[in-house]
Protein backbone atom coordinates (compact mmCIF):
# COMPACT_ATOMS: atom_id res chain seq x y z
CA UNK A 1 0.00 0.00 0.00
CA UNK A 2 2.91 2.48 0.61
CA UNK A 3 2.95 2.64 -3.22
CA UNK A 4 -0.22 3.67 -3.56
CA UNK A 5 -0.26 6.13 -0.61
CA UNK A 6 3.23 8.03 -1.31
CA UNK A 7 2.64 9.75 -4.62
CA UNK A 8 -0.44 11.80 -2.02
CA UNK A 9 1.80 13.12 0.58
CA UNK A 10 4.94 13.92 -1.02
CA UNK A 11 3.77 17.26 -2.92
CA UNK A 12 0.88 18.44 -5.08
CA UNK A 13 3.22 19.43 -7.88
CA UNK A 14 2.73 16.33 -8.86
CA UNK A 15 -0.76 16.16 -9.67
CA UNK A 16 -0.24 20.13 -11.33
CA UNK A 17 2.20 18.92 -13.98
CA UNK A 18 -0.15 16.03 -14.90
CA UNK A 19 -2.71 18.20 -15.50
CA UNK A 20 -0.61 20.47 -17.34
CA UNK A 21 0.37 17.96 -19.46
CA UNK A 22 -2.61 15.83 -20.55
CA UNK A 23 -4.62 19.22 -21.38
CA UNK A 24 -3.36 19.88 -24.79
CA UNK A 25 -5.00 17.05 -26.85
CA UNK A 26 -8.21 15.37 -25.31
CA UNK A 27 -10.71 16.79 -22.50
CA UNK A 28 -10.66 19.43 -21.12
CA UNK A 29 -12.68 20.10 -17.76
CA UNK A 30 -15.91 21.66 -19.07
CA UNK A 31 -16.12 19.04 -22.45
CA UNK A 32 -19.30 17.50 -24.08
CA UNK A 33 -20.63 15.20 -26.89
CA UNK A 34 -23.70 14.32 -28.65
CA UNK A 35 -23.40 11.23 -30.32
CA UNK A 36 -26.88 10.44 -32.55
CA UNK A 37 -28.58 7.00 -31.68
CA UNK A 38 -31.35 5.34 -33.51
CA UNK A 39 -32.32 1.73 -33.37
CA UNK A 40 -35.57 0.57 -34.31
CA UNK A 41 -38.14 2.10 -32.37
CA UNK A 42 -36.12 3.86 -30.44
CA UNK A 43 -33.98 7.38 -31.41
CA UNK A 44 -32.29 9.99 -29.17
CA UNK A 45 -28.63 10.67 -28.29
CA UNK A 46 -26.04 9.71 -25.83
CA UNK A 47 -24.57 13.17 -24.02
CA UNK A 48 -20.78 12.24 -22.87
CA UNK A 49 -19.50 14.82 -20.14
CA UNK A 50 -16.30 15.25 -18.48
CA UNK A 51 -17.61 15.86 -15.18
CA UNK A 52 -13.95 15.21 -12.82
CA UNK A 53 -10.50 14.28 -12.90
CA UNK A 54 -9.29 11.48 -10.59
CA UNK A 55 -6.07 9.63 -10.38
CA UNK A 56 -5.66 6.17 -11.02
CA UNK A 57 -2.62 4.10 -10.87
CA UNK A 58 -1.22 2.24 -13.91
CA UNK A 59 0.03 -0.65 -12.23
CA UNK A 60 2.54 -0.65 -15.87
CA UNK A 61 3.97 2.23 -15.23
CA UNK A 62 3.97 2.10 -11.55
CA UNK A 63 2.86 5.85 -11.69
CA UNK A 64 -0.66 7.47 -11.37
CA UNK A 65 -2.52 8.84 -14.10
CA UNK A 66 -4.34 11.95 -14.00
CA UNK A 67 -7.57 10.86 -15.92
CA UNK A 68 -10.82 12.35 -17.09
CA UNK A 69 -14.29 10.92 -15.51
CA UNK A 70 -16.84 11.05 -18.51
CA UNK A 71 -20.38 10.26 -17.83
CA UNK A 72 -22.60 8.88 -20.01
CA UNK A 73 -26.40 9.83 -19.89
CA UNK A 74 -28.67 8.42 -23.14
CA UNK A 75 -31.93 10.44 -23.99
CA UNK A 76 -34.49 8.65 -25.99
CA UNK A 77 -37.70 8.20 -27.46
CA UNK A 78 -39.77 5.24 -28.34
CA UNK A 79 -41.59 5.74 -31.47
CA UNK A 80 -44.24 3.51 -30.43
CA UNK A 81 -44.84 4.13 -27.03
CA UNK A 82 -44.45 8.19 -27.26
CA UNK A 83 -42.54 7.75 -23.97
CA UNK A 84 -39.21 9.46 -23.18
CA UNK A 85 -36.53 8.28 -21.05
CA UNK A 86 -33.31 9.29 -19.33
CA UNK A 87 -30.92 6.45 -18.72
CA UNK A 88 -27.62 6.96 -17.05
CA UNK A 89 -24.88 4.56 -19.12
CA UNK A 90 -22.11 5.27 -16.56
CA UNK A 91 -18.96 6.14 -16.73
CA UNK A 92 -15.39 5.43 -18.72
CA UNK A 93 -12.04 6.57 -17.15
CA UNK A 94 -9.54 8.18 -20.01
CA UNK A 95 -6.43 9.85 -19.97
CA UNK A 96 -4.01 11.41 -22.34
CA UNK A 97 -0.26 11.42 -22.58
CA UNK A 98 1.43 13.43 -25.35
CA UNK A 99 -0.08 12.24 -28.57
CA UNK A 100 -2.02 9.22 -27.18
CA UNK A 101 -5.59 9.12 -26.03
CA UNK A 102 -5.87 5.32 -23.50
CA UNK A 103 -9.09 4.54 -21.74
CA UNK A 104 -9.18 2.41 -18.55
CA UNK A 105 -10.77 -1.20 -18.74
CA UNK A 106 -10.41 -4.50 -17.00
CA UNK A 107 -7.49 -3.05 -14.66
CA UNK A 108 -5.06 -1.82 -17.19
CA UNK A 109 -5.05 1.53 -19.93
CA UNK A 110 -5.70 0.27 -23.32
CA UNK A 111 -4.95 3.04 -26.79
CA UNK A 112 -7.95 4.25 -27.01
CA UNK A 113 -6.56 7.29 -30.07
CA UNK A 114 -3.33 7.49 -31.05
CA UNK A 115 -2.85 10.76 -33.05
CA UNK A 116 1.00 10.16 -33.90
CA UNK A 117 0.31 7.07 -35.69
CA UNK A 118 0.96 6.11 -39.09
CA UNK A 119 -1.19 4.00 -41.84
CA UNK A 120 -0.45 0.53 -40.99
CA UNK A 121 -0.65 1.14 -37.54
CA UNK A 122 -2.87 -0.97 -35.33
CA UNK A 123 -3.75 -1.53 -31.17
CA UNK A 124 -5.92 -3.14 -28.94
CA UNK A 125 -8.86 -1.73 -27.69
CA UNK A 126 -11.34 -2.95 -25.05
CA UNK A 127 -15.54 -3.51 -25.07
CA UNK A 128 -17.14 -0.58 -24.14
CA UNK A 129 -19.34 -2.87 -21.65
CA UNK A 130 -19.39 -6.63 -21.03
CA UNK A 131 -22.63 -8.33 -22.60
CA UNK A 132 -20.96 -12.11 -22.21
CA UNK A 133 -20.94 -13.49 -25.80
CA UNK A 134 -18.53 -11.07 -27.48
CA UNK A 135 -14.98 -10.43 -27.29
CA UNK A 136 -13.71 -8.71 -24.52
CA UNK A 137 -11.14 -6.72 -26.36
CA UNK A 138 -10.35 -5.78 -30.56
CA UNK A 139 -7.87 -4.73 -32.79
CA UNK A 140 -8.15 -0.88 -34.90
CA UNK A 141 -6.16 -0.32 -37.64
CA UNK A 142 -4.71 3.09 -39.00
CA UNK A 143 -6.00 3.86 -42.64
CA UNK A 144 -4.68 7.21 -43.30
CA UNK A 145 -3.93 10.27 -41.58
CA UNK A 146 -4.20 14.05 -42.13
CA UNK A 147 -4.96 17.61 -40.87
CA UNK A 148 -8.01 19.77 -40.75
CA UNK A 149 -9.03 22.81 -40.01
CA UNK A 150 -11.87 23.81 -37.27
CA UNK A 151 -12.82 26.97 -36.05
CA UNK A 152 -9.62 28.42 -37.36
CA UNK A 153 -7.52 25.77 -35.98
CA UNK A 154 -5.11 23.07 -37.34
CA UNK A 155 -6.00 19.71 -36.08
CA UNK A 156 -4.64 16.11 -36.71
CA UNK A 157 -7.18 13.84 -37.99
CA UNK A 158 -6.75 9.79 -38.14
CA UNK A 159 -8.89 7.26 -40.18
CA UNK A 160 -9.24 4.40 -38.20
CA UNK A 161 -11.28 0.72 -39.25
CA UNK A 162 -11.47 -2.56 -36.83
CA UNK A 163 -9.75 -5.94 -38.11
CA UNK A 164 -11.17 -7.88 -41.03
CA UNK A 165 -13.48 -10.01 -39.67
CA UNK A 166 -13.90 -8.86 -36.27
CA UNK A 167 -17.66 -8.47 -34.41
CA UNK A 168 -16.39 -4.48 -33.80
CA UNK A 169 -17.50 -1.21 -34.30
CA UNK A 170 -14.52 1.97 -34.26
CA UNK A 171 -14.44 2.98 -37.78
CA UNK A 172 -13.82 6.54 -39.47
CA UNK A 173 -12.36 10.12 -38.92
CA UNK A 174 -10.83 10.93 -35.13
CA UNK A 175 -10.12 14.11 -34.63
CA UNK A 176 -7.26 15.96 -32.34
CA UNK A 177 -9.18 17.60 -29.59
CA UNK A 178 -12.41 16.40 -30.56
CA UNK A 179 -12.92 13.03 -30.92
CA UNK A 180 -14.26 10.18 -33.42
CA UNK A 181 -17.24 11.58 -36.11
CA UNK A 182 -18.70 8.04 -35.12
CA UNK A 183 -19.20 7.20 -31.29
CA UNK A 184 -16.39 7.56 -29.21
CA UNK A 185 -16.26 3.71 -27.52
CA UNK A 186 -15.14 0.88 -29.11
CA UNK A 187 -18.49 -1.19 -29.45
CA UNK A 188 -19.56 -4.74 -31.08
CA UNK A 189 -21.55 -5.81 -33.15
CA UNK A 190 -22.09 -9.05 -32.83
CA UNK A 191 -25.61 -8.25 -31.01
CA UNK A 192 -27.33 -4.94 -32.68
CA UNK A 193 -29.66 -4.18 -30.03
CA UNK A 194 -26.40 -3.36 -27.66
CA UNK A 195 -24.93 -0.31 -29.33
CA UNK A 196 -24.48 2.87 -27.23
CA UNK A 197 -24.02 5.27 -29.90
CA UNK A 198 -24.10 6.34 -33.70
CA UNK A 199 -22.68 9.18 -35.35
CA UNK A 200 -21.10 12.75 -33.88
CA UNK A 201 -23.65 15.66 -33.55
CA UNK A 202 -21.90 18.22 -31.68
CA UNK A 203 -18.57 18.71 -29.81
CA UNK A 204 -18.28 21.41 -27.23
CA UNK A 205 -15.38 23.08 -24.77
CA UNK A 206 -14.40 26.48 -24.08
CA UNK A 207 -12.49 26.59 -27.15
CA UNK A 208 -13.85 24.84 -29.70
CA UNK A 209 -17.47 24.64 -30.99
CA UNK A 210 -17.82 21.76 -33.73
CA UNK A 211 -21.30 20.84 -34.94
CA UNK A 212 -21.92 17.98 -37.75
CA UNK A 213 -25.67 19.41 -39.23
CA UNK A 214 -27.06 15.91 -38.38
CA UNK A 215 -29.59 17.25 -36.05
CA UNK A 216 -30.87 20.59 -36.19
CA UNK A 217 -29.47 21.34 -32.62
CA UNK A 218 -27.14 19.29 -30.17
CA UNK A 219 -29.96 17.70 -27.76
CA UNK A 220 -32.75 17.53 -30.37
CA UNK A 221 -34.36 14.84 -29.07
CA UNK A 222 -38.55 14.63 -30.05
CA UNK A 223 -39.53 16.36 -33.78
CA UNK A 224 -40.44 15.80 -37.17
CA UNK A 225 -38.18 12.87 -37.29
CA UNK A 226 -38.81 11.00 -34.56
CA UNK A 227 -42.51 11.44 -34.56
CA UNK A 228 -42.02 9.56 -38.33
CA UNK A 229 -40.32 7.02 -37.05
CA UNK A 230 -43.40 5.54 -35.46
CA UNK A 231 -44.54 4.72 -39.23
CA UNK A 232 -41.06 4.00 -40.50
CA UNK A 233 -40.54 0.25 -40.70
CA UNK A 234 -37.20 -1.42 -41.42
CA UNK A 235 -36.83 -5.10 -41.70
CA UNK A 236 -35.42 -7.29 -41.40
CA UNK A 237 -32.83 -6.31 -39.52
CA UNK A 238 -30.08 -8.09 -39.39
CA UNK A 239 -30.30 -8.47 -42.94
CA UNK A 240 -29.51 -11.22 -44.97
CA UNK A 241 -30.65 -10.97 -49.01
CA UNK A 242 -33.25 -8.50 -48.75
CA UNK A 243 -34.08 -5.45 -46.59
CA UNK A 244 -37.72 -4.26 -46.93
CA UNK A 245 -38.17 -0.45 -46.16
CA UNK A 246 -41.61 1.13 -45.11
CA UNK A 247 -42.12 4.65 -45.41
CA UNK A 248 -44.84 6.84 -43.70
CA UNK A 249 -47.65 7.94 -45.60
CA UNK A 250 -47.11 11.26 -47.55
CA UNK A 251 -43.64 11.38 -47.82
CA UNK A 252 -40.80 11.12 -50.38
CA UNK A 253 -37.18 9.78 -48.93
CA UNK A 254 -34.22 9.54 -50.64
CA UNK A 255 -32.47 6.48 -49.17
CA UNK A 256 -28.16 5.82 -48.81
CA UNK A 257 -26.75 2.52 -47.53
CA UNK A 258 -22.51 3.48 -46.53
CA UNK A 259 -19.94 1.34 -45.38
CA UNK A 260 -18.28 1.94 -42.31
CA UNK A 261 -15.59 4.04 -43.79
CA UNK A 262 -18.36 6.39 -45.17
CA UNK A 263 -18.53 5.16 -48.57
CA UNK A 264 -21.74 5.09 -50.38
CA UNK A 265 -22.70 1.74 -51.85
CA UNK A 266 -26.32 2.16 -52.78
CA UNK A 267 -28.44 5.02 -53.40
CA UNK A 268 -32.22 5.15 -54.09
CA UNK A 269 -34.06 8.67 -54.95
CA UNK A 270 -37.62 9.60 -53.79
CA UNK A 271 -39.19 6.18 -52.05
CA UNK A 272 -42.58 6.16 -51.57
CA UNK A 273 -44.55 3.72 -49.55
CA UNK A 274 -42.28 0.94 -49.32
CA UNK A 275 -38.88 -0.32 -51.30
CA UNK A 276 -37.48 -3.95 -51.29
CA UNK A 277 -33.45 -3.63 -51.24
CA UNK A 278 -31.29 -6.05 -52.93
CA UNK A 279 -28.41 -6.68 -50.56
CA UNK A 280 -27.07 -10.20 -52.42
CA UNK A 281 -23.58 -8.51 -53.52
CA UNK A 282 -23.31 -7.05 -50.01
CA UNK A 283 -20.37 -8.67 -47.97
CA UNK A 284 -21.23 -9.40 -44.20
CA UNK A 285 -21.10 -7.16 -42.05
CA UNK A 286 -22.50 -3.26 -40.39
CA UNK A 287 -23.56 -0.66 -42.63
CA UNK A 288 -24.91 2.75 -42.19
CA UNK A 289 -29.13 3.43 -43.85
CA UNK A 290 -29.74 6.93 -43.70
CA UNK A 291 -33.09 8.18 -44.73
CA UNK A 292 -33.67 11.94 -45.37
CA UNK A 293 -37.35 13.01 -46.52
CA UNK A 294 -38.09 15.88 -48.69
CA UNK A 295 -38.04 18.55 -45.57
CA UNK A 296 -34.40 17.40 -44.93
CA UNK A 297 -34.97 15.20 -41.84
CA UNK A 298 -32.82 12.45 -41.61
CA UNK A 299 -33.13 9.07 -39.84
CA UNK A 300 -29.90 6.86 -39.34
CA UNK A 301 -29.81 3.65 -38.32
CA UNK A 302 -27.44 0.64 -38.27
CA UNK A 303 -27.89 -2.13 -40.39
CA UNK A 304 -26.51 -5.26 -40.28
CA UNK A 305 -25.95 -8.04 -42.93
CA UNK A 306 -25.15 -11.63 -41.53
CA UNK A 307 -24.51 -14.78 -43.04
CA UNK A 308 -26.90 -15.98 -46.37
Amino acid sequence: MKKLIKPFIVSGIILLLSVCSNAQIWAPSNARWYYSYSNFEIVGYVNIVNTADTLIYDNTNDKFRNCQILNKIFYSYNGITSAMDTTNLGSVYTCSNDDTVFIFKHNRFYVLYDFSAQPGDSWIVPESYNIGFCDSVGVVNVVSVGDTIINSESLRYIVVEPEYQTHWVMFGKIIEKIGPLWYMLPEQNCWLDFMEGGPLRCYQDNTIQFESDIAPYCDYLVGINETENQYLNIFPNPATNFLTIECPPQQLYDLEITNMHGKTLRKHFSVENSAVINLTRFELGLYILSLRNTTSNASIHKLLIINK
